[in-house]
């Protein structure tokens, strides 16, 4: 069969375009894992700290979680639900509970917190944040008769957009009587950075038409038609909600709008500018009376 034959030529493009397809699909699959178990372990014999974390707030540099305890045996009445003493949680870096007290007689329950997280949003999308070191201890009694309960650190959850790990660290003394923690690092998925590059194509796609049309009218390539000038106004208004869409909301400023952003905006502008002087300076003039 002739390789020029008219339905051949679409084989091509056709391959890659599936190819790419696929393996976007993969990509997102493979970064959309999370694993269930953090840095420990907890034993029967310890106090098993479960923290969930449930939202990461880049701006702010917050991660919102929830921690509870689980417990053996030997820290619970004969009923086996409510616990047959006081316990208390030290968090660190926490913003919200740094102490936080299971009473005895109680079951244990959930409470909301917030960890101090590092990074910064301005590098979307290959922002990292991190809370490093996690601290998380138990006591039994208060005051300066408050002793060390052997602590287990579990972490979980899942937050949207972000793809975490948890890894046990040598913490200082200070810090933690244990000398253990746990660094929580969080970067973006693979799907976010995939529909963000699509994003940022389509604004790069927009600029590049608009150049492309007034280029050629100002080389007298193509005439001057004035439904372009509606054309290329809406393509400069569309870049404002395309780059409102993108995931995990950029703060203004960021990497992402000195780098693109601003010069999509800037060659849309020229273009509808240049496409102006063409009209001008092709248009005829009204005839005199």
């Amino acid at each position: 069969m002739n390789p020029n034959h008219p339905r051949l030529r679409w084989v091509a493009p056709a391959l890659l375009l599936a190819l790419i397809y696929a393996a976007s699909l993969t990509v997102y699959g493979l970064s959309s894992r999370t694993e269930d178990e953090g840095p420990f372990a907890g034993n029967d014999d310890e106090v098993v700290v479960l923290v969930t974390a449930k939202s990461l707030q880049p701006t702010t540099d917050r991660v919102q979680a929830e921690v509870t305890i689980a417990v053996g045996e030997e820290y619970l009445h004969a009923n086996g639900d409510t616990l047959n003493r006081d316990i208390t949680l030290l968090l660190f870096p926490s913003t919200s509970h740094e102490e936080i007290v299971f009473r005895a007689g109680a079951a244990p329950t959930t409470f909301d917190t917030e960890f101090i997280a590092t990074g910064n949003a301005a590098y979307w999308p290959f922002d990292r944040f991190e809370v490093n070191p996690m601290v998380v201890e138990a006591y039994e009694g208060a005051g300066a008769d408050r002793a060390l309960l052997p602590t287990g650190l579990l972490v979980d959850g899942r937050v949207d957009g972000w793809k975490a790990r948890a890894d046990a660290v040598a913490v200082d003394t200070d810090l933690s009587r244990n000398g253990t923690g746990a660094a929580l690092l969080f970067a973006r998925t693979g799907g976010n950075l995939i529909y963000a590059g699509i994003l940022l194509l389509m604004m790069t796609i927009l600029a590049g038409l608009a150049a492309f049309v007034a280029l050629q009218t100002f080389r007298r390539k193509r005439a001057v038609n004035t439904d372009m000038l509606g054309w290329m106004a809406a393509m400069l208004f569309a870049v404002v909600p395309l780059r409102g869409i993108l995931p995990g909301s950029p703060p203004i400023g960021s990497w992402v709008d000195i780098a693109l952003t601003v010069w999509v905006v800037s060659t849309l502008v020229a273009s509808l500018a240049l496409f102006v002087f063409c009209w001008w300076r092709d248009s005829e003039q009204p005839a005199q009376p």
